[in-house]
């Protein structure tokens, strides 16, 4: 379903899917390799650390919540360079477009966990601060909620950020980067923990929905021919493996480090990069890659909402195969050849009839009509 707010970018679905992808890969690949080695319900007591850097890249796979984070702020920003914000219109949509999914999954969390429901929790979580303590735990339902807190958490804010940046977008993006990062340090300092700071904290988390506010603004000011945005793509992605096995091989997402403060914010950059120049070569995608590649996107909401609870059932419920052996590669083949499929249905199913009905009720919420193409038309998602 695509948003009358903003024009539609076929790439920008495709970077959706392999963000959706990627983090469904990567907690199958965790969460199953764990079971086939231990036998047991997955700890971070043995992060996966292979020597190879694709792996390690995939056993770092956390770093798709950041490209999702950066997607956020570009595609909201991308439609409203040339209008103003309307902040009830705006928050009535994206309440349509996350919370029906995510209120069916609180619903199901609490069905199959009756004895661990408490009021405050269920209201704290519903009000948008599910990655805070004391939200709702029952998981795997409720396992990937914190994300779509941090989300709303910026929702509140982006119309007004907006307003600031579009006054001097590289000075006030520059000041608002170094004010959160000065924050974290303060926050690490009195004895918070970075790897939480950085990761589950909106302190942590506004970095790459500014970066993607920016990265909006700098594909209008500085486009890109499809040879330079190729290139540009292929050296961030180079630079987002590199940094991620560096990641993993200095201990990885368990570590508690203080560098984990400046992670964010390079994280941040290096995805932007990559949209940047993504976007750039694919602004006219043809084929039948691009179409599949426009479907995940399309459902790729519901993919990452869900797959969680599809890889848990699967262990639980029917067990896995052991193909080879190794622990790492069966997990893997578990992943691509069980848990992306049956991902993949029931993602398509809560889309027709959970997501779509209520995006259909989206309106309009710019307060004047866009000037420029950039907010002519459509993006999904918006």
């Amino acid at each position: 379903m695509r948003s009358a707010n903003i024009r539609y970018l076929p790439a920008v679905d495709h970077l959706r899917a392999f963000a959706a992808l990627l983090i469904l890969v990567y907690h199958g690949l965790h969460v199953m390799a764990y079971r086939l080695r231990f036998d047991a319900d997955f700890g971070i007591d043995h992060w996966l650390q292979p020597g190879n850097p694709l792996l390690a890249a995939l056993a770092e796979g956390h770093t798709a919540v950041g490209l999702f984070m950066v997607l956020s702020g570009f595609i909201l920003t991308f439609g409203s360079l040339d209008a103003a914000i309307a902040y009830r219109p705006f928050i009535r949509n994206r309440l349509l477009r996350t919370y029906p999914l995510f209120l069916l999954l609180v619903f199901a969390g609490v069905a199959s966990l009756p004895g661990g429901f408490a009021w405050p929790a269920a209201l704290q979580t519903v009000a948008g601060f599910a990655n805070l303590p004391g939200a709702l735990v029952a998981p795997p339902f409720t396992s990937m909620l914190w994300t779509i807190a941090v989300e709303w958490q910026f929702y509140v804010l982006m119309p007004l950020l907006l307003v600031v940046l579009k006054k001097g977008w590289r000075r006030n993006l520059l000041g608002m980067l170094a004010v959160l990062l000065v924050f974290r340090v303060c926050a690490v300092l009195v004895g918070g923990s970075p790897r939480e700071i950085a990761y589950q904290n909106i302190l942590g988390r506004l970095d790459q929905f500014l970066i993607g506010m920016w990265a909006a603004w700098a594909y209008r000011q500085w486009p890109l021919s499809r040879r330079s945005g190729a290139l540009c793509a292929v050296l961030a992605l180079a630079a987002v493996v590199a940094a991620l096995a560096t990641f993993n091989a200095i201990g990885g997402w368990p570590v508690q480090a203080g560098w984990k403060v400046v992670w964010p914010t390079l994280e941040g950059v290096m995805w932007a990069a990559f949209l940047l120049g993504y976007v750039s070569w694919a602004s006219q995608p043809t084929g039948a890659w691009s179409r599949v590649l426009v479907w995940i996107g399309t459902i790729s909401y519901s993919i990452y909402l869900i797959h969680f609870v599809v890889i848990q059932l699967l262990i639980q419920q029917v067990g896995l195969v052991r193909f080879s052996g190794g622990f790492m590669v069966d997990a893997l083949l578990n992943t691509l050849l069980f848990a992306l499929p049956a991902t993949l249905a029931l993602s398509a199913l809560t889309w027709r009839f959970v997501e779509l009905p209520f995006l259909r009720l989206r309106g309009n919420y710019h307060l004047a009509p866009a000037s420029a193409p950039a907010s002519g038309g459509r993006v999904s998602g918006a």
